[in-house]
């Protein structure tokens, strides 16, 4: 077996004190704080925006509408594209959004505290579509059951319409947690770097995370680098009071668990498909990846349950989501299997 080093280079008599603080966040926006489906109206550019894909343009103002049993609450809003692949209009019908309000016009609203929010949009019309949207949301959803350290996500019905009032369609879509409301959550810093070295990770963390992108066949991130701009890719990252650099990971649509027909295996790794797990984390000390996989353990019927949800997608695709979290299992359960694919591959 490969010998496992230690990622940490501050001892680990911090790690009490850093997890007990984990442990104590502050109670989730309300927008995050509710289960339940949020419908919603938003009147925008979006024809413009998805002809156009330009994200350094200006796009005229619109509004995001809903009602809260009493009322309809009128929000004025601006709509940005955003994102790479699912940006090109050959992979996606409908651009990626991001929102933008006033933050008076927020408050003592469901979307009080936010600023600039993503909203994650059905890529094609088809219902094929809104299954893998279905799926992605689930993935955020795991790991928010394994970890407080990700990023809360809602599911919406929205209702696009033209800035004159034209309905153009009706579509589910979610709402994700902004990096400075997650850092303010868990009363850590979010911070901006270009690349950090992989000794600086909070190791309990990074193992987490890179456990998660395995099990749900995701080699699309980076904990240290970024294609472009800050770090990472597909990860934020947050800062402790250590000093230690906490990455919490997103963008799930390249994974085999949600498998749609746009995503691509990173050249470098020669896999055969999206569906062929590899694991990119890095070696640690045996008891914090035992800790972790003691957490999948824990949860694993929990993520099982959402992976067996046919409410917004086929029976198939949800039997196909569960064998393909039960084959996670299958690896880890088994001595062999949990060496060969995971502790000799480390880096």
């Amino acid at each position: 077996m490969k010998t496992l080093f230690i990622v940490a280079v501050f001892g680990w008599c911090w790690l009490p004190a850093l997890l007990q603080a984990a442990t104590k966040d502050s109670a989730p926006d309300p927008l995050f704080a509710d289960d339940a489906p949020l419908e919603i109206t938003l009147r925008g550019p979006f024809l413009e925006i998805d002809k156009e894909r330009d994200k350094a343009a200006v796009y005229p103002a619109g509004t995001l509408n809903y009602s809260d049993g009493e009322r309809t609450i009128s929000i004025d809003t601006r709509f940005q594209p955003r994102g790479n692949f699912r940006l090109e209009k050959e992979n996606c019908q409908h651009a990626q959004l991001w929102l933008q309000f006033k933050k008076k016009q927020v408050r003592e609203t469901v979307f009080a505290n936010q600023k600039r929010l993503k909203l994650v949009v059905q890529c094609k019309n088809s219902q094929r579509y809104q299954g893998y949207l279905r799926k992605e949301f689930q993935a955020y959803r795991m790991l928010n059951r394994l970890t407080d350290r990700s990023y809360r996500v809602r599911w919406a019905e929205v209702t696009y319409q033209t800035l004159e009032g034209e309905t153009l369609r009706t579509q589910p879509a979610f709402f994700v947690e902004h990096k400075n409301r997650l850092a303010d959550r868990l009363a850590l810093e979010a911070v901006s770097v270009e690349r950090i070295r992989k000794n600086k990770l909070e190791p309990e963390q990074a193992t987490m995370a890179s456990l998660f992108n395995y099990m749900i066949g995701n080699a699309d991130f980076s904990l240290i680098t970024s294609k472009e701009g800050n770090c990472c890719h597909n990860a934020k990252l947050l800062q402790g009071a250590d000093g230690s650099y906490i990455p919490v990971i997103y963008d799930f649509d390249s994974s085999g668990y949600v498998s749609a027909p746009y995503a691509e295996t990173p050249p470098d790794l020669n896999l055969r498909s999206v569906r062929q797990r590899i694991y990119r984390g890095f070696c640690t000390e045996p008891e914090v990846l035992e800790k972790a996989l003691g957490e999948f353990r824990l949860h694993r019927e929990a993520l099982l349950e959402l992976a067996n949800e046919t409410l917004y997608e086929s029976k198939w695709m949800a039997r196909s989501a569960v064998k393909y979290i039960d084959s996670f299992y299958t690896v880890i359960d088994n001595p062999k299997q949990l060496s060969r694919q995971i502790t000799e591959v480390c880096r």
